[in-house]
C-alpha cells in the first residue's frame, strides 16, 4: 500500500508527541513547601564555572506549595532561588525526584531528601555555615578587646587553626566519599568567612585527586576541563617560575626591593640600612606561615621584621593581619602572589620563608 504525504505527516507529529512526552516523563522533578512566603518566585539555575543559566522557573501558591522540573540526561550542579534569598545548591539528574522543606526566614536551615548528592551537599553546607559563624565569633571577641593579653591572643590562634584544620580534613572526606559525584568540584571551592578552605597552591594534591576522579566519573561536564584548564595552567606558572628564580646564597648582598604597606607607604630594603632585618614571606591562606610568622614575631622582638604576603585579595590579607595581630611587624604586598617580583629577587619557592639580613644588608641565614 502506497504510503501517503498526510500520511508521513502525521506520523511525524505522532512521534514528535511521544518524544516530548518521554522526555516530559523523565525530567527531573523538585517538589516543595515554602513557609513565610507564598507566591514567592522560584528559579532554577544551572551552575558552570564561568556562567549561571536559569533553565526553568515558577511560582508557590499561597499555601507555599511548588512543583518545578527540567530535563537533563547529566547530573549536574543546580541551584534553587527563592525570591532573592541565599540560593539552595542541587545535584540531579532526569528521572530523580527531590522533596525540599524550607522556612524562608530561616532558608540556610532546610530540610531535602530524593538524591544521595542533595543530602550530602545539605550536610556540607550545615557545615560550613557552622564554622564561618565560630570565625566570625573569634574575630569579633579579637576586636572587641584593646591591648589583649599574649595568652589570650594564642589560645584565640589556637581555635582558629584547629577550626581550620578541621575544615580542611572534613572537606577532604567529603571529597573521598563522594568521589564518583560532580559535588566534589563544589566541596573543592567552599569558604569560610572570607577564606576558601582549599587553594590551588596549597592543596595542589588535593586539586589533582579531584580532577583525576572528574575526568573518570564526569568526564563531559564543563566544571572538569575547566579545572583541568585551571591546573594546566598553575603548573605552567610553577615552571616559569622556577626558570626565573634567582640563586640567593648566605653571605651575599640583599636585593633591594620596592613595595607599598597597607596604608600604601613605600618601603625599600635601603631603608633600613644599619638594622638587623627579617623578611618573613608568607600568605593568609596558609595556616602553616601565619603560625610561623606569629612564633617568630614573639621570639625575635629586637630585629626589625618585614611581612611580604603572597596573598592576591587586599581584603583578606588586611582582615588576616587584623585578626592573627601582625600590626608590630611591617607589612607588604604587591597582590601579585608567586609573581611576586621580590619574592622572585629571593627565589621564594615556599611559604614560610625567613630570610635574616645583618646590618650590612648581607644575607645572613634562610630557611
Amino acid at each position: 500500500m502506497k504510503t501517503t504525504r498526510f500520511e508521513i505527516i502525521i506520523t511525524l507529529i505522532i512521534s514528535v508527541l511521544l518524544c516530548n512526552s518521554c522526555k516530559n516523563e523523565n525530567a527531573f522533578t523538585i517538589e516543595g513547601q515554602i513557609s513565610n512566603c507564598p507566591n514567592c518566585k522560584i528559579v532554577l539555575e544551572k551552575l558552570s564555572p564561568i556562567k549561571i543559566d536559569t533553565v526553568a522557573s515558577t511560582n508557590a501558591g499561597l499555601n507555599g506549595k511548588f512543583t518545578i522540573s527540567y530535563n537533563d540526561s547529566i547530573r549536574r550542579l543546580y541551584r534553587l532561588r527563592i525570591n532573592n534569598a541565599t540560593p539552595i545548591h542541587i545535584c540531579t539528574i532526569n528521572g530523580e525526584n527531590i522533596s525540599l522543606s524550607v522556612d524562608y526566614n530561616n532558608i540556610t536551615d532546610y530540610s531535602i531528601s530524593g538524591t544521595n548528592d542533595c543530602e550530602e551537599m545539605k550536610q556540607l553546607n550545615v557545615r560550613m555555615i557552622e564554622s564561618t559563624r565560630k570565625v566570625e565569633e573569634l574575630r569579633n571577641s579579637v576586636s572587641q578587646q584593646f591591648g589583649i593579653d599574649k595568652a589570650s591572643l594564642e589560645k584565640n590562634n589556637r581555635i582558629a587553626d584547629s577550626l581550620y584544620q578541621s575544615d580542611k580534613q572534613f572537606i577532604s572526606d567529603f571529597i573521598k566519599k563522594n568521589h564518583e559525584s560532580p559535588i566534589i568540584y563544589f566541596a573543592l571551592h567552599q569558604y569560610v568567612s572570607t577564606t576558601p578552605i582549599m587553594q590551588l597552591p596549597a592543596d595542589y594534591e588535593t586539586y589533582k585527586y579531584v580532577l583525576d576522579e572528574m575526568k573518570a566519573h564526569n568526564p563531559n561536564l564543563e566544571e572538569t576541563r575547566y579545572l583541568e584548564s585551571e591546573i594546566k595552567r598553575f603548573e605552567l606558572q610553577q615552571e616559569q617560575q622556577n626558570r626565573q628564580y634567582v640563586n640567593i646564597a648566605e653571605g651575599s648582598a640583599a636585593p633591594d626591593f620596592s613595595m607599598t604597606d597597607e596604608n600604601g607607604n613605600k618601603c625599600t630594603l635601603a631603608d633600613f640600612n644599619g638594622k638587623e632585618i627579617t623578611l618573613c614571606f608568607w600568605a593568609s591562606w596558609d595556616k602553616k606561615s601565619v603560625k610561623a610568622v606569629q612564633k617568630y614575631l614573639s621570639e625575635n622582638t629586637n630585629r626589625q621584621i618585614i611581612l611580604i604576603s603572597l596573598d592576591s585579595n587586599r581584603e583578606q590579607w588586611l582582615q588576616s593581619i587584623k585578626f592573627n595581630h601582625l600590626e608590630p611587624a611591617i607589612n607588604l604586598c604587591d597582590f601579585k602572589s608567586w609573581e611576586s617580583i621580590t619574592a622572585k629577587l629571593y627565589g621564594i619557592k615556599t611559604v614560610p620563608t625567613f630570610v635574616e639580613i645583618s646590618a650590612e644588608q648581607e644575607i645572613e641565614t634562610i630557611r
